[in-house]
């Protein structure tokens, strides 16, 4: 059955059904993804497929039993709403089709999201939303199927592959549960309805979770969210290319402990010894104001280093946010000048750390391994020197990925 079915994709490039999945849950099928074969992240769980939503667009929202208790930042349950749109919600049905940001501007109903766009399976022809109750690795899980919808309105040109799934692990503690996204093919962003024309711009999808207060560390949203083309399939944070605390590219974890999401991104996270630094090659002058400019050039080369917490599950202790054997640093790049030359003042910095060093913030992103590099301007004032170029060497500086809080040092 599994050769015929390769044989049947490689010839029309085709996907199986969501209700043909027989395979074992944990083992990797293949798919015809960017003109290229590489494993597939959703899990084909024939469980997931018991249920269904009716050929709709926006509504109605299910109430399901997930099967095991749920502590999700206070909210404690066993049931969600599942939501044509790309997202379950506790307490309430949502039926929003436009993604607004994974705060509280959703009008403060908990929500986890693992594709927030105007999916539309109307068409009779298209597929349906499905869900239920199985098991992953022997634990009790929860999973919503999303396979080959398209968007708003009526459309079918362009379709998404995706996959949410909840698993028990109250093993760690009462309340305790695994948030799992899995990605096979992103091809539209936004519906007719959201802006969006054929599928593409206007406003774009948004991926993460909140518990609707807005308190800081009860919200995230994936980077890339709400950036036109940012989370398509080859976009600057694909999530089919992308994946976070896994080996398969698609997959995405988030840890749920104690009620709270444990493994978010680390604060001032020091990459430094995974930089190449290269000082500006050249600074030019301006005789005016005795301020000098240039690039410093940053170089992803850190190693890849993924430890299996629990390989059955494909939970590692580090992601991999760039895809296959690159490890890209999160966005935004703060760069902390901790020894400037004597009598030379950064012009153009950001702010200053609570040790009095100064620092340029750069919002990209990420940055990937390798390529393309990240060139930041930088502005020196110079009262010293007349020549309107100049070369000396480079100046000691720290360098750190995703959020930065300057008076944490």
């Amino acid at each position: 059955m599994l050769l015929d079915w390769v044989r049947r994709a490689m010839k029309q490039g085709a996907t199986v059904p969501a209700k043909q999945h027989s395979r074992a849950s944990t083992r990797p099928r293949l798919e015809a993804l960017e003109e290229r074969w590489m494993p597939a992240a959703v899990r084909a769980i024939p469980a997931f497929t018991a249920n269904s939503l009716p050929h709709e667009d926006d509504a109605p929202s299910p109430v399901a039993n997930v099967g095991f208790n749920l502590d999700f930042f206070g909210v404690k349950t066993n049931s969600v709403f599942v939501n044509n749109n790309g997202n379950i919600t506790f307490g309430a049905a949502f039926p929003t089709f436009t993604p607004t940001a994974l705060n509280s501007a959703n009008g403060g109903i908990p929500i986890i999201a693992a594709f927030f766009g105007d999916v539309d399976t109307t068409p009779a022809a298209g597929p349906v939303v499905t869900y239920g109750t199985g098991t992953l690795c022997g634990r009790a899980a929860f999973g919503v199927d999303f396979l080959d919808v398209g968007y708003f309105a009526n459309h079918l040109d362009k379709r998404n592959s995706f996959q949410l799934i909840l698993v028990d692990r109250s093993d760690t503690g009462a309340g305790n549960f695994d948030i799992e996204y899995n990605y096979d093919k992103i091809k539209w962003e936004t519906g007719d309805a959201s802006g969006g024309t054929n599928g593409l711009g206007g406003s774009s999808a948004a991926v993460g979770y909140t518990n609707g207060t807005g308190v800081a560390g009860t919200f995230f949203e994936l980077a890339g969210s709400h950036v036109n083309g940012a989370l398509l399939d080859g976009g600057s944070s694909s999530l089919v290319s992308n994946s976070l605390l896994a080996s398969t590219p698609g997959r995405y974890h988030f840890l749920v402990r104690g009620g709270q999401v444990v493994q978010t991104t680390t604060m001032n996270q020091d990459v430094t010894s995974g930089t190449r630094v290269l000082a500006p090659f050249r600074y030019i002058t301006d005789p005016a104001t005795d301020i000098q400019r240039g690039n410093i050039t940053l170089i992803n080369v850190a190693p890849v280093t993924q430890t299996a917490a629990n390989a059955c599950l494909d939970i590692t202790t580090t992601s991999s946010i760039g895809g296959g054997n690159n490890t890209s640093y999160p966005g935004p790049i703060t760069i902390v000048f901790t020894q400037l030359p004597p009598g030379v003042d950064l012009v153009n910095q950001t702010g200053t750390t609570a040790s009095g060093h100064a620092y340029i913030t750069t919002q990209v992103d990420s940055l990937p391994r390798d390529a393309p590099v990240l060139r930041v301007a930088i502005k020196l004032r110079n009262p010293g020197l007349q020549a309107p170029s100049t070369y000396f060497v480079g100046f000691p500086v720290q360098v750190f990925a995703g959020p930065f809080d300057p008076t944490m040092d």
